[in-house]
């Protein structure tokens, strides 16, 4: 795939998409004018693309039913042309008590049927999370440990602090900070787990401290250190939690709690 492409990894479904635009999808992989079609009228203005299987996760929830360059077509009887769409149609049928969902795909030049059961571990982690600095902060994705690399107590899944997105004008991004990776240390202090951070900022370990140094291991196991200057009027840390809410015409429904602490 060329380097313009992204890949997304999905929450509710054991594999990773990858956007694929529909020209090269026609020539590539045989879609028919039909399916293209269908696909651009479901695209968003100035994005003429479908998706395509990247990576299954190997023992999962897809492993035998999806495969490895497999172009999405519809999912639950509609054309999807976004992650965001698949992951709505799988978290849909895993609330409603469902158990398979009806994929339409692109394999061999063929288009065929299968039926996918939506991931068991849902969300995986991101029930929780913490901004700090403007490092975006989670346990390590079942999906990011399986991808091989550094076998460490804080890269297995559901352990350590794993960030995707460092945001743009934050202490982390401003002193050289760049995603992926994992926050293992603060000045002294290990930072084994997302409640181990918080007890951290709760406790005030970091309060009056101008600078932090921040122990970071990259994707292939590369430890760095970077002094960030800490601004917590502009970026103080966030703790998110997703949970249901209760009472009202919403109950039940799902929604982040905020929590700001100024470290």
């Amino acid at each position: 795939s060329s380097s313009s492409q992204s890949t997304h990894v999905l929450t509710w479904v054991d594999c990773e998409l990858e956007e694929l635009t529909l020209a090269k999808a026609r020539r590539d992989r045989g879609m028919s004018p039909d399916s293209a079609r269908e696909l651009a009228g479901s695209c968003a203005v100035g994005r003429r693309q479908a998706l395509m299987v990247s990576r299954v996760t190997s023992g999962g929830c897809c492993d035998g039913r999806l495969m490895q360059g497999d172009v999405v077509l519809r999912v639950d009887g509609q054309p999807v042309t976004r992650p965001q769409h698949v992951e709505r149609a799988m978290q849909h049928c895993r609330e409603v008590g469902g158990e398979d969902v009806v994929w339409q795909v692109l394999r061999a030049r063929k288009t065929i049927e299968t039926r996918v059961r939506p991931s068991s571990r849902g969300s995986d982690g991101t029930e929780h999370l913490i901004v700090f600095n403007g490092l975006v902060l989670r346990p390590t994705p079942h999906a990011v440990a399986e991808r091989g690399g550094p076998a460490l107590p804080h890269t297995l899944p559901g352990s350590g602090l794993y960030f995707w997105k460092v945001f743009p004008g934050s202490p982390a991004n401003t002193f050289g900070v760049f995603a992926p990776g994992w926050l293992v240390q603060v000045n002294d202090e290990p930072t084994t787990s997302v409640e181990r951070l918080l007890e951290l900022v709760k406790a005030g370990a970091f309060c009056g401290c101008e600078w932090l140094r921040c122990h970071i291991m990259d994707r292939a196991g590369r430890p760095t250190v970077h002094a960030l200057q800490a601004d917590p009027l502009f970026w103080p840390t966030l703790e998110l939690t997703r949970t249901r809410q209760e009472g009202g015409v919403r109950s039940g429904a799902l929604r982040w709690v905020r929590r700001e602490y100024e470290v």
